[in-house]
């Protein structure tokens, strides 16, 4: 059986983190991603784990992170809202040019809810960050990639609107049932 696990996916900048705090505020339990951590953490030791020294370590790094939070929550009768998936590993693995077979592996092993959203590029709300140094093409591009490959593992996908982000939380929570 699968766990009550649904994603928030898509686009970098999309707009996913707000709606992670708006539904947290609503009182969902939340996981964030795994990649700004990752960034802010390698960053503030003078790690490789970034992808501008070591790609496959980051996104192993990112991996192994998704794995333990998807472990961890395993006991929780949810529902549990994360912030990027274990499939998104293999998304990142494909704009690094890695090797997506592990990341393909562990995506079909742990599998969450079939409703996954979908969060477009939305240029209004796009800004580039100290862990978001790509530019609004690359991360729509990167958006479209992710849908692809979750629609290849069969999940069902569903566009969260461009509206405000309290309309935005009202349609994904009244989706989590």
């Amino acid at each position: 059986m699968t766990p009550p696990f649904f994603l928030l996916t898509g686009a970098m900048g999309g707009g996913k983190s707000t709606i992670l705090g708006g539904l947290k505020r609503r009182g969902v339990v939340c996981v964030p991603e795994p990649a700004r951590e990752i960034l802010a953490e390698q960053r503030s030791i003078g790690a490789d784990g970034v992808p501008e020294r070591n790609p496959l370590l980051f996104t192993q790094l990112m991996l192994s992170r998704s794995l333990q939070r998807y472990l961890d929550f395993l006991s929780h009768p949810g529902p549990v809202v994360f912030d990027r998936g274990i499939p998104d590993m293999e998304a990142y693995a494909g704009i690094f040019g890695l090797d997506p077979v592990p990341f393909r592996r562990a995506a079909l092993l742990h599998r969450y809810h079939p409703l996954v959203f979908f969060f477009p590029g939305w240029r209004e709300i796009y800004a580039n960050d100290d862990e978001r140094k790509i530019d609004f093409e690359g991360a729509s591009e990167f958006g479209r990639r992710v849908k692809d490959l979750y629609l290849d593992l069969g999940y069902q996908v569903v566009d969260v609107p461009l509206v405000s982000a309290e309309e935005r939380v009202a349609f994904v929570e009244a989706r989590l049932a």
